[in-house]
């Protein structure tokens, strides 16, 4: 659960699970909270088996499914995913110890919230926040992390044969067709807006590193680590890239004009901007920051727009960048196992090159994206 806090840090409670029945089940009472959700002894033994099972690659096996029994073994854990269990998540609240009456009230609402609200409140689906604590705004990541572990779990939607070469297979995972006629100017980026982009960019990283081999011979516990890790800057070269590749289709080079995700193009510039449910501080700094960091680094757009990089070229910039910053953010075993990625995705770029380019002589070339991967590590304070 991420918090965000205006002035205070957020406070950690218990959850008494003698009030809280399992959020899989819906009908024993929770014994606490088991991969991130609040969860009964048999719920979460079962995901434990499951998880890792054939059961997870299998669709439903018809006729005897029952949304309170849970005969078919496929459909129980595909609940446990949409209900938010994540393999990685710390199982913390075991002993269900009971808070103060007044910080229960606030929690057993919270965790009794109907499974249609994000029906209610709209997309995102699998972000909610509440307001409970005026201090705060909670955002609660579980069902997120839920579908991106079932995400990484089903691999890609169909087999990719590349002879071999790593960086091709991943290349496929990125996805980024470009329909200027469906593209649409968003005027307004609010609390849904912001949280919609997160969801949407932690699920498509997800995806796109379900056709790394390498990376899916991880644990599930160390693939989701680095997802975490990554998504963030993932999107941030991936909007730039999208950004200059709608300058060419365009012909319009307006510098204030970002595509943010597929199909949403905003106008840094002119576009309405709440801050009010994320921090204290004036809206103005807090858009500043953040589209700074994000979106208005018009240095890398430029060089990205002349360079026109192939797919194959933009997976290996992209996976530059979010590896390097992995290793470097948490060194030992995740660095060693980074630097690995590295070497094997530097070989496939090296054979692309002069196999299929023809371009022995590529160092400038490759020079020229280390140089738009360095500035953003710059502005990102790596």
């Amino acid at each position: 659960m991420l918090a965000l806090a205006r002035n205070q840090s957020p406070k950690i409670c218990k959850i008494s699970s003698n009030t809280v029945k399992c959020e899989i089940c819906k009908i024993q009472k929770s014994h606490g909270n088991h991969f991130g959700v609040n969860s009964c002894r048999a719920c979460a033994a079962f995901f434990r088996r499951t998880v890792h099972s054939k059961w997870s690659q299998l669709k439903c096996q018809g006729g005897s499914c029952n949304k309170i029994t849970f005969f078919c073994k496929p459909c129980r854990l595909q609940r446990c995913f949409e209900g938010g269990m994540v393999t990685a998540n710390f199982q913390y609240n075991r002993d269900g110890i009971s808070p103060p009456s007044d910080t229960l009230a606030t929690i057993t609402t919270l965790h009794t919230i109907p499974p249609s609200l994000d029906q209610y409140l709209g997309k995102p689906h699998f972000l909610f926040l509440s307001e409970k604590n005026p201090k705060k705004t909670i955002i609660d990541l579980h069902r997120l992390l839920g579908e991106a572990s079932k995400i990484l779990n089903l691999g890609p939607a169909a087999p990719i044969f590349c002879e071999g070469n790593q960086l091709k297979k991943l290349s496929f995972g990125l996805k980024n067709d470009f329909n200027l006629a469906k593209l649409k100017m968003a005027k307004r980026m609010t609390k849904s807006e912001i949280a919609g982009n997160w969801e949407h960019y932690v699920k498509k990283v997800a995806t796109w590193l379900t056709h790394f081999d390498d990376y899916k011979k991880l644990s599930i516990g160390l693939q989701m680590k680095i997802l975490q890790t990554i998504w963030h800057i993932w999107s941030r070269l991936e909007k730039l890239s999208t950004t200059a590749k709608y300058r060419r289709v365009s012909g319009k080079i307006k510098k204030t004009e970002i595509v943010v995700q597929n199909g949403v193009l905003i106008d840094i510039g002119d576009v309405d901007f709440d801050s009010s449910w994320l921090s204290d501080y004036p809206n103005e700094t807090v858009r500043g920051f953040l589209m700074h960091s994000s979106c208005d680094q018009f240095t890398v757009t430029d060089g990205l727009y002349a360079l026109q990089l192939t797919d194959i070229e933009l997976t290996y910039m992209l996976a530059q960048l979010c590896f390097q910053y992995a290793g470097n953010r948490y060194q030992g075993k995740i660095q060693e196992v980074c630097d690995r990625f590295l070497t094997v995705l530097s070989n496939d770029l090296h054979d692309y090159y002069v196999n299929e380019m023809d371009n022995p002589r590529y160092a400038q070339r490759l020079a020229k994206m280390m140089q738009l991967n360095n500035a953003i590590q710059v502005i990102s304070n790596f």
